[in-house]
């Protein structure tokens, strides 16, 4: 018997007799759609905090790694989509967009509009902290893509992304207006973590005129990335954003 003819027989227990049923016939209604493996989206919903051990596993399980997944596979979805939308773009406007869509803040807001934070798995201790609550939601979001991913393969998950969250929460279009100041985010950071940070000429030969500038962000004397553009604030904006890229800053920013 194969896959498609088990899953075919099981989705009536599960959905409707098994003593899950409510928690399934809510859950299909998030999806959309049957998954072959409940137990990997259940782990997309556990928190850290809740952490359970699984036999044959040393360490216990919970969904951080399905979320570094989901992570990974939304900023390919969202990249593909601009890409796609915006075909005379440069580099630096679609990292841009990918970094305002697929932002934390973004994330967390799209997470609570689908009712994903009442799917989690949570430490009561953490359940009153409507900041942190919202914070995790939206990592479950990215964790949840993480699950259908390895569940349904990339076409499937695209088809998803466009469908649940793309379509009804992000407009593109909108989002052009919306400016990130990434050279503020990295002063943010270098205060923070007691840093050095230093915008650094890259060709400066000496001569009056330079027609590009070649920017790089160096922290503690190391060099982070590099940014071209006609004048230094130019250069200096698209190294930052490169930067904050790399360490994971503009995940962070304030939609």
């Amino acid at each position: 018997m194969n896959n498609s003819v088990l899953l075919g027989i099981l989705k009536p227990y599960y959905f409707f007799l098994s003593k899950n049923s409510a928690f399934y016939r809510k859950f299909y209604k998030l999806l959309g759609f049957y998954p072959r493996n409940i137990n990997l989206y259940r782990q997309a919903f556990l928190h850290n905090s809740k952490s359970k051990k699984v036999v044959g596993i040393k360490t216990k399980t919970n969904n951080e790694r399905l979320e570094y997944l989901g992570d990974a596979v939304l900023d390919l979805i969202i990249a593909e989509l601009l890409y796609k939308k915006f075909p005379f773009q440069g580099e630096g406007f679609l990292t841009d967009m990918r970094s305002k869509s697929a932002s934390r803040n973004m994330l967390s807001k799209i997470a609570t509009s689908m009712g994903i934070d009442d799917f989690i798995e949570i430490d009561k201790s953490i359940e009153k902290n409507h900041s942190a609550v919202r914070s995790i939601a939206g990592n479950a979001l990215e964790a949840l893509i993480g699950a259908i991913y390895v569940d349904k393969g990339y076409h499937f998950t695209k088809r998803y992304v466009k469908r649940k969250i793309v379509k009804p929460f992000l407009d593109f279009d909108e989002l052009k207006d919306i400016t990130v100041n990434f050279k503020s985010l990295l002063n943010q950071y270098a205060q923070k973590n007691k840093k050095h940070l230093e915008f650094k000429i890259l060709n400066d030969n000496g001569e009056k005129r330079i027609r590009t500038y070649i920017i790089g962000v160096m922290i503690d004397g190391v060099e982070i990335a590099r940014g071209r553009g006609k004048s230094k604030k130019v250069a200096e904006q698209i190294a930052s954003e490169k930067s904050c890229e790399l360490l994971k800053l503009s995940k962070n920013y304030k939609s």
